[in-house]
């Protein structure tokens, strides 16, 4: 079906989109994760050294990732968005299962840079879709909701990955994790009808200089995005928000089992109750809250929106380093669960702010952009710079020592979120070349 009706938006339909793309992100989340929970037995199948693992966990990923995001996020705007969605979703979890039959390490790192060449389309695919069942008063809860993929994705990960890798192996960890997938390609494409773009935006008038093409250029698009400050604050906040998250979530594992004598699966068992529950339940208010303090404003200003992403970043900062370096155990495992509760509460705030900020027709490819400085930073340098930090440091306690200077981006991050509130409070959410009026209601 080409387009989106007002029943359909009435109904209860577009919560069903919800939960299937929230679904279908689950799986990018498990097959992009599952690394973690078997770093620690690759490492002594194959003898590797820390900045090993870091390329086959992030970096190798990462730049592959990195080389096709930005041409995906580029044809989901220029495609059924939910055909696409359907057959990348297929691929990447098909390369997740090859992961398993590695003989090498090079064998398993060319595995991983496959997987992250398919799931490059996946973030840009599933948001673009959901701004335009969701109108910007909804679109903070509804991000804040379909991240709880993460959540889904991590515990899954993490609590029956680990049991799995415990039991039977790394290698049918892999072939576990990429089942998922495939059972949901198929219900993406059976289930979800694709949307008018921009169909949930007549809620709210963006306003444009010229109404722009539907098929915007390489440059345009760009354009579109540099013209809007609040929007290049977002995403610089968020890259960096990412290289703190990816670094503490690749490597907690092998922090837990090296620094506190956890098991494997005690210690995915941990990571999937903090990082998955916690997480989860932390994101989802906070994208509750935003749009509920937007509600405030006379003319629905989400600026607070900002304002909240950047002060539970720097909530995440303290409590994030003070679980890497307090010696004791229990405290110690009390403190990740904090972290855990705020270090994904940025998501529905910044993300759903974002998605009002920038036009309907640039959408894809935001979120592309997003997610290549994201993979690249977040999950390819940022965790491999832990590695090489830790084998720099040496002592007892070097991941810990090397993952808390990388959490120092917490705080930055939290200035760029500040500063987008400020932009988003003064000028609305249109362009920076004048004044505008943004967010005033489309029947005006």
């Amino acid at each position: 079906m080409a387009g989106t009706t007002e029943a359909e938006k009435a109904s209860g339909y577009r919560w069903i989109v919800l939960l299937v793309l929230t679904l279908a992100h689950s799986c990018h989340i498990m097959d992009r994760m599952v690394v973690s929970i078997v770093m620690e037995p690759v490492r002594h199948e194959f003898a590797l050294t820390d900045t090993q693992l870091g390329l086959i966990s992030s970096l190798g990923y990462g730049l592959f990732y990195g080389t096709a995001v930005l041409p995906m996020g580029m044809l989901i705007d220029r495609s059924v968005r939910k055909n696409a969605l359907a057959i990348i979703l297929a691929l990447w979890s098909a390369m997740t299962a090859v992961c398993g039959l590695a003989t090498s390490w090079i064998m398993l790192l060319v595995s991983r840079c496959l997987v992250g060449l398919a799931e490059s389309g996946g973030s840009p695919a599933g948001l673009s879709l959901l701004s335009d069942y969701f109108p910007p008063r909804e679109r903070s809860t509804a991000v804040g909701l379909w991240y709880l993929s993460s959540a889904i994705g991590s515990i899954v990960t993490f609590i029956v990955g680990g049991m799995v890798a415990a039991a039977y192996g790394w290698r049918v960890a892999f072939y576990m994790a990429g089942v998922p997938g495939i059972v949901m390609a198929l219900t993406v494409f059976l289930v979800i009808k694709e949307p008018r773009r921009g169909a949930s935006d007549d809620v709210v008038a963006i306003a444009f200089d010229a109404p722009p093409p539907e098929k915007l250029s390489f440059s345009h698009s760009l354009a579109e995005i540099g013209a809007r400050p609040a929007a290049v604050h977002i995403l610089l906040g968020v890259l960096l928000t990412a290289a703190a998250i990816s670094s503490y979530s690749t490597w907690s594992i092998s922090f837990l089992v090296r620094q506190h004598s956890l098991s494997l699966s005690q210690a995915g068992l941990t990571v999937g109750l903090t990082s998955g529950l916690l997480g989860a339940l932390g994101g989802a208010f906070f994208g509750w809250l935003a749009d509920r303090s937007s509600r405030r404003d006379a003319r629905a200003n989400p600026w607070r929106s900002g304002m909240i992403a950047a002060g539970t970043s720097l909530a995440a900062t303290f409590l994030g380093i003070a679980s890497l370096l307090t010696p004791a155990t229990v405290p110690a495992l009390a403190l990740v669960a904090c972290y855990a509760f705020f270090f994904n509460s940025y998501n529905g705030p910044a993300n759903g702010l974002l998605l009002i900020v920038v036009p309907a027709q640039v959408r894809g490819f935001t979120i592309a952009l997003l997610q290549l400085g994201a993979t690249l930073l977040g999950f390819g340098v940022a965790p491999f710079v832990v590695g090489r930090l830790s084998d720099m440091i040496g002592g007892s306690n070097s991941l810990g020592w090397a993952l808390s200077i990388m959490l120092l981006c917490h705080p930055v991050a939290a200035l760029h979120f500040a500063l987008a509130a400020r932009h988003v409070k003064r000028n609305g959410t249109g362009r920076s070349d004048g004044p505008n009026d943004a967010l005033r209601p489309a029947t005006a």
